[in-house]
């Protein structure tokens, strides 16, 4: 028999938007744009006829279809999940797959790896590195440590957060290079925009928001600094050493800080951003897999 239903995706969209009522919320849990998640929302609003969502300037509401459609949906989802736990394997028997960044992987999770792995040698462990890879898809991978806004929130599929403070960081060489003192005291943000500090390059990576300008946070100045895109942390990180330009800087890059081969000499610091470990919604989560991801909730230090 064949079913005039819309795509599944759509209805993931839908989903997760509808309990959260907020588009950037859904976007966040099923790690895809804003855009993205309003594309979809239009797709199925379009191929069913009828509106889904009430749209205002800052919240979006549910129409009375779309409670009804949230009812729904919830309840397929749910049986969705149990049917498939009780048919995947119980003994755990595949690799256990995670996806992060290189950055990620050597500063945070390779050594907390290293030690599960200690204690759970019959647990293979497999890092896949094209985590922010447009070809990555969050469902090739059991779980997955990704940079993303925080809002300290905890559903099935965000299952952790780990919240970290932005600031630029640079070389003390550059600094010298420009005859920029840098000592206890720690220096206001507004002189990056000015000379000499404005013509030091930032180095960011390719996102649809400006970082820098949000850490600025003078919209009506906007910062003249020539930026440079690096879309790898560790080579951009290896750039400022190198004296290129600035980078942001957060908990992770503690042993640079601590060596000296960079510094922070600002005072301000960016807020709501961080690394959240996240899973596919309704994906099986295997007891190895459930075991690593408990390891590290509790290993969340940095």
């Amino acid at each position: 028999m064949k079913h005039n239903l819309p795509p599944l995706e759509s209805l993931k969209v839908f989903e997760s938007a509808a309990r959260h009522l907020s588009f950037s919320l859904a976007a966040n849990e099923l790690c895809i744009s804003k855009g993205a998640v309003s594309y979809q929302i239009r797709k199925l609003e379009q191929g069913i006829d009828c509106a889904l969502f009430k749209r205002s300037v800052r919240q979006v509401y549910l129409t009375d279809a779309g409670q009804k459609l949230l009812q729904t949906t919830r309840r397929l989802f749910d049986e969705l999940g149990q049917t498939f736990e009780q048919l995947a394997p119980k003994s755990g028997d595949h690799d256990v797959y995670i996806g992060a960044t290189t950055y990620v992987a050597m500063r945070w999770l390779s050594p907390r790896v290293g030690k599960f792995s200690e204690q759970n040698p019959d647990v293979s462990i497999v890092l896949q590195h094209s985590v922010n890879s447009e070809d990555f898809k969050l469902q090739d991978v059991d779980i997955a440590i990704r940079w993303c806004a925080c809002h300290g929130t905890k559903d099935r599929s965000r299952l952790m957060e780990m919240p970290m403070s932005l600031y630029p960081v640079c070389s003390p060489k550059l600094l010298e290079r420009l005859n920029i003192e840098h000592g206890e005291n720690l220096l206001d943000r507004e002189l990056l925009a000015m000379p000499p500090f404005d013509s030091i390059p930032l180095l960011c990576e390719d996102r649809p928001f400006d970082l820098w300008q949000e850490w600025y946070g003078k919209q009506s100045r906007p910062l003249s600094n020539p930026r440079r895109t690096i879309a790898d942390s560790n080579v951009r990180t290896q750039a400022a050493i190198d004296g290129q330009g600035w980078t942001m800087a957060d908990a992770l890059m503690r042993s640079e800080l601590e060596s000296g081969s960079l510094v922070a000499p600002f005072g301000h610091r960016l807020e709501g951003y961080g690394y959240a470990l996240v899973t596919a919604p309704g994906r099986y989560i295997n007891k190895k897999v459930g075991d690593l991801t408990g390891w590290l909730m509790n290993q969340r230090d940095y």
